[in-house]
């Protein structure tokens, strides 16, 4: 693994940000306003030419405009249309822009796989290509921004979703935050390590233990064969991880700090009414994609050392699956040894704005670097949070981070934090509910929580990607 930080770095120099202050004067207005943007998007089982996206649905309105009073008067002579413009880079850097569009009915709850999925793959990418980011998956030619991988489960497992109530047609209710490795699906292919292979095969006697459906035995030793499990799987589809890397200017350039968001949600219930999960996570997820306008100036002005990979996992909501495809399937350039540090983020749009929670500690429950990391971001800011809560210890393996923890990597988990403000306590009552929707978190905070974050978020980045390093010694 890359070496790791000790010291502090030079600030980041930001372009255009959306202030959360600035945000607070529009919160009157946004905490009322009507969602708007209820597209549809076409799917198609025609597969785009080499290099040709898929069709975007229609992007979201900007959020916080006030409905015109009167209607404008028709202009008595035809007026030729204005050519479209870009967005201001304010509106790229806000993550409740991004919220309504992957939180929209449209995406149909983001579910691994889904066409729903598939769009906010192509909008995420879009996106990161506006910046300039890069598709680093050399493995995959055809589009190197994805990561594509086959998801399968386990068959007769569905009576123990049944048992356990489901929410909605094959994903099992819970209301214990995420999920452990493979809980509700996994990947199978040849080139799967033995140390994933031996999980996947205690998963499986476990599901069908929990279903009350017999285990096929090993046709030899104790341990059955990828192609032995895939005769008791049922594959469900192709998921997708979006990835975009912005290359450091530095001398540690070759160094990259992982920044990561999982993109999917759970579907729809079986009338066909989307879970639009816009807590979880689409919230994450647009504090990735706010924070790239900004980070991409930095780089251009020579202020990004280190590189910054960006991951949209999906299948996160199956049991860590994108993650865990990503650690087993590492990208040349991109090996364990070359990741300096894991930033994963993952329900950060309810509560009040003012407090956060976070996981920095190892395997151990040690503290890792960002423990000192958080502590001095949070100061930089011109409004820090009031609380920095480290009270969600327990959810350090039931996230996508936790792939990553594994394998020895230091990570940082940014959560919205539980019902006490002072730490602990429960989820939020919509959890995996039709109405985590983008309403509840305006009702909450106005916006201003997601937009906090990412300003914290920038300022961990631009910590770690600048630091000073020594060489850390390994273990024995």
């Amino acid at each position: 693994m890359a070496s790791k930080i000790n010291d502090s770095s030079r600030p980041l120099t930001s372009v255009s940000r959306l202030s959360s202050q600035d945000a607070r004067t529009n919160e009157a207005k946004s905490r009322n306003r009507p969602l708007a943007f209820k597209d549809g998007f076409e799917s198609s089982t025609t597969k785009p030419a080499p290099g040709q996206l898929p069709r975007l649905p229609a992007p979201p309105p900007i959020l916080g405009l006030p409905a015109p009073t009167t209607p404008t008067p028709a202009p008595t002579t035809p007026v030729p249309p204005e050519a479209p413009t870009e967005p201001p880079v304010s509106v790229d850097s806000d993550p409740m822009t991004h919220i309504e569009y992957l939180a929209s009915d449209a995406l149909q709850g983001r579910d691994s796989p889904s066409a729903g999925l598939d769009a906010a793959s192509v909008y995420v990418q879009a996106h990161a290509e506006k910046y300039g980011l890069v598709g680093p998956n050399i493995n995959n030619p055809e589009n190197p921004f994805q990561q594509k991988f086959n998801v399968y489960s386990w068959l007769g497992a569905d009576k123990a979703g049944e048992t356990a109530g489901a929410a909605h047609a094959g994903h099992a209710e819970h209301k214990q935050f995420g999920h452990t490795m493979f809980q509700e699906g996994f990947y199978l292919d040849e080139k799967m390590p033995k140390d994933t292979l031996k999980k996947l095969n205690q998963q499986y006697e476990q599901t069908m233990k929990a279903a009350g459906q017999s285990v096929v035995p090993a046709r030899a030793g104790k341990q059955r064969s990828v192609e032995e499990l895939k005769q008791v799987a049922t594959a469900t589809g192709q998921a997708v991880n979006t990835m975009a890397m912005l290359p450091g200017t530095g001398p540690h350039k070759d160094e990259v700090i992982v920044v990561m968001a999982h993109l999917d949600h759970v579907g729809v219930d079986r009338k066909g009414n989307p879970y639009n999960g816009a807590d979880d996570n689409a919230s994450g997820s647009a504090v990735l994609m706010a924070a790239v306008p900004e980070l991409a100036e930095a780089a251009k002005n020579g202020k990004l050392d280190r590189s910054v990979l960006f991951i949209w996992t999906g299948a996160e909501e199956k049991g860590l699956v994108g993650s865990q495809y990503f650690v087993d399937h590492p990208i040349p350039g991109l090996e364990l040894k070359d990741i300096a540090g894991v930033i994963n983020t993952d329900m950060v749009g309810r509560w009040d704005d003012q407090r956060l929670s976070v996981v920095d500690t190892n395997t151990k429950g040690q503290p890792n670097y960002f423990r000192d990391v958080v502590d001095q971001a949070n100061q930089q800011l011109a409004d820090p949070f009031d609380r920095i809560n480290r009270d969600i210890n327990v959810y350090r393996d039931r996230q996508d981070g936790a792939s990553f923890g594994r394998k020895g990597e230091d990570v940082l988990f940014l959560f919205e934090g539980l019902s006490n403000p002072n730490g602990g306590g429960d989820l939020i009552p919509e959890y995996h509910r039709q109405d985590d929707d983008i309403d509840k978190i305006i009702e909450d905070n106005g916006g201003n929580k997601p937009r906090r974050v990412k300003d914290l978020l920038l300022n961990v980045i631009n910590i770690a990607a600048n630091r000073t390093t020594e060489p850390q010694q390994q273990p024995k």
